[in-house]
């Protein structure tokens, strides 16, 4: 042998790999077209794709992968190069084979992780299952009182429709509806699972909502009672109010709401020391109301008014003096409320196929491992 002749023919592993490259992905290409690759077909079904094909991009990792390949081969010819011929005698039989072997299983596995990364799906499969939901609706306080800036400089209705905010950031799949009251109620959202919408109605809710003053519980628990389905579900009320002025009304409500096991929430907002009611809202500074002596009229949030709401309701009662109150606990006591079985489902759905591939990825991978071990036992 010319001890010139290099142990790894460079020129010979770039055509070999060349070769192999073209033909892994005509055979992926001709495998995946046989099954009909992005095309529709009949019955609503579809062929063969990929959920997440972004991860394709890290195929551009082979590119370094190669050349890193190549240049340790060269290094390994700069070392052979300086032995005897007598020492490279057993290093040249076999190990161009040897080594393009071991680095295309190491690349294969790598290749197929990837695709099983990317999700391949094909044809659909049908799975039983229960949709579980729930109806809340929002009973909010829209009184005088409510403008009352006791809490930070912040009317406690500002506050209020911070909280529900907050409230319909944790919803999902549950539908959602609005009743303001004051003296009287009446819906202002219908319940829905457009949780944008019900933003953008709570972001309208002012105190010149509702004309008639005070603040009437049992009816507006009624006109919530009203905005409930007749779906098997769990149904909930949430009482937003400062407690203020209330009046009194048909107290058969709440048997009604105990009968049909409604879940009530109340949240009172305010302090008990309470602060004076701004004669314009959107002003609070332009003067206050005054009572018949000419007094400026102080509203207190009443705490004991909310616990009644939670008692006559067999519910909760929560009372916040805070400009961002953590509604945590009401939150939970929400999410934890019963959710009934709506109906038993059957859905039809794509079929992950990413199995197969990782079962590829890995095999290749052991094999690798083993290699090594491989060839020492075929040389003996």
């Amino acid at each position: 042998m010319n001890k010139n002749q290099p142990t790894y023919p460079i020129q010979k592993v770039n055509r070999t790999l060349a070769v192999l490259e073209i033909g892994f992905w005509l055979i992926f290409y001709l495998f995946i077209q046989s099954f009909g690759f992005l095309a529709p077909l009949t019955g609503g079904k579809y062929g063969f794709q990929f959920a997440k094909p972004d991860y394709f991009y890290l195929l551009l990792a082979l590119i370094p992968f190669f050349y890193l390949f190549i240049l340790s081969l060269k290094r390994k010819n700069k070392i052979d190069s300086n032995l005897s011929q007598f020492s490279r005698k057993g290093l040249v039989r076999g190990s161009l084979f040897w080594a393009i072997t071991r680095f295309f299983l190491l690349r294969t596995s790598f290749v197929f992780l990837i695709l099983a990364l990317a999700q391949p799906i094909y044809g659909r499969k049908k799975v039983k299952g229960t949709m579980k939901s729930m109806e809340l609706v929002v009973c909010l306080d829209v009184s005088n009182s409510m403008n009352t800036c006791d809490i930070e400089a912040t009317s406690r209705l500002e506050i209020a429709k911070r909280s529900l905010n907050a409230l319909i950031n944790t919803l999902a799949g549950e539908k959602i509806g609005l009743c303001l009251f004051a003296g009287s109620s009446y819906v202002q959202l219908p319940l829905t699972t457009d949780y944008n919408a019900a933003k953008l109605f709570v972001e309208d809710v002012s105190t010149y909502s509702i004309s008639r003053q005070g603040t009437n519980i049992p009816d507006a628990l009624s006109t919530a009672m009203t905005m409930f389905t007749k779906e098997k579900m769990t149904k909930a009320i949430l009482v937003v109010t400062d407690g203020e002025n209330h009046e009194q009304g048909n107290d058969e409500i709440y048997n009604q709401i105990i009968e049909n096991e409604i879940q009530v929430c109340a949240l009172g907002i305010g302090t008990e020391l309470g602060g004076p009611v701004p004669e314009d809202p959107n002003n609070p500074k332009n003067g206050y109301r005054k009572n018949a002596f000419g007094q400026n009229v102080v509203s207190k949030m009443n705490p004991d008014f909310v616990k009644q709401i939670a008692s006559k309701t067999r519910g909760y009662a929560m009372t916040t003096s805070e400009a961002y109150p953590d509604l945590q606990t009401i939150l939970t006591q929400i999410n934890q409320m019963k959710r009934a079985k709506l109906r038993d489902l059957e859905f039809e759905i794509a079929e992950s196929r990413h199995q197969l591939p990782l079962i590829l990825s890995l095999s290749c991978w052991i094999l690798w491992l083993l290699l090594p071990g491989i060839k020492l036992r075929m040389k003996k």
